[in-house]
């Protein structure tokens, strides 16, 4: 899995208007998932199309990006710009390859063991 660097997560919340040590805690852990918001993937879906944006920050905003839709699919809330956010992370699938295929691990055998959105990406994939 691409390492996503403290200093990467603080340049994405400045640009989302958001401040760091709001969401970036001493002790926090995981920050590339626990720093984001579902309710904000629209945010983080017109951020990723900025054309301005380092690998760095695409990487942060594919973190963010998978964490809120996984967190919305569970809570049986998929987002209407769904479709449009996994497009963009698979047209950029060499950057994003080791996030998605965390998030697509299918070695569990048991399917209810497996992340919300693993059937969804394993879908969207299928016809590319």
């Amino acid at each position: 899995m691409r390492i996503v660097r403290e200093e990467s997560i603080r340049r994405v919340l400045k640009r989302l208007s958001i401040r760091p040590e709001d969401r970036m805690g001493p002790h926090a852990q995981d920050l590339e998932y626990t720093a984001c918001r579902s309710d904000e993937l629209d945010a983080y879906v017109d951020l990723y199309a900025s054309p301005d944006l380092d690998d760095d920050e695409r990487g942060v905003l594919c973190c963010f990006i998978l964490e809120s839709i996984n967190e919305l699919i569970q809570l049986g809330e998929p987002h209407y710009r769904q479709g449009q956010a996994l497009n963009m992370l698979f047209s950029n699938e060499e950057l994003h390859r080791h996030e998605l295929e965390y998030w697509m691990d299918t070695s569990e055998p048991n399917e209810d063991n497996w992340w919300p959105i693993t059937p969804t990406l394993l879908a969207f994939k299928k016809p590319r």
